[in-house]
């Protein structure tokens, strides 16, 4: 186990053309991980959803995203920070011509391994398997409740 990563090193991985530098995980049931997600421009974000078990933290460093968390729309700036809470529907769009970056931390940490499993089933270019998606998700008790948000929307 790592305890201190360069600005440059970390596993990658993507999830269609978003790219995604795993910071670290804490080990057992439970913890957290961390990773520096980069949002491509020019494409929609992840459908709104929510985790039934899932917490989210995002630190934004670069870039503007549309952000919606429960009822709540909000453009959010470098320095902006994002609290999602497990069972609260959310979403991001990329809001800006550059690419966007945040400081993501998901709890517990085997969140990651659906973003991974994310990752795989989602092309750089091109739409994904929707039914696959769905299915993967449903399996960290993740479900699709709207469409993606259209950035311009906070």
């Amino acid at each position: 186990m790592h305890i201190a990563l360069a600005a440059d090193e970390g596993r990658r991985f993507s999830i269609g053309p978003d790219q995604v530098t795993v910071k670290g995980v804490s080990p057992g049931d439970g913890g957290f991980a961390v990773v520096d997600y980069r949002a491509a421009p020019g494409v929609p974000g992840p459908p709104v959803h929510v985790h039934a078990d899932i917490d989210e933290a995002w630190y934004l460093l670069d870039g503007t995203l549309d952000v919606l968390v429960g009822d709540e729309r909000r453009r959010v700036e470098p320095g902006g920070f994002v609290l999602v809470p497990a069972s609260v529907p959310h979403g991001f769009a990329n809001a800006g011509s550059g690419w966007a970056r945040w400081i993501g931390i998901l709890s517990p940490g085997t969140a990651l391994t659906m973003l991974e499993e994310l990752g795989a089933l989602m092309p750089e270019d091109g739409a994904p398997d929707v039914d696959a998606v769905v299915a993967m998700l449903a399996g960290y008790r993740t479900a699709v409740v709207g469409p993606p948000l259209a950035s311009g929307a906070a």
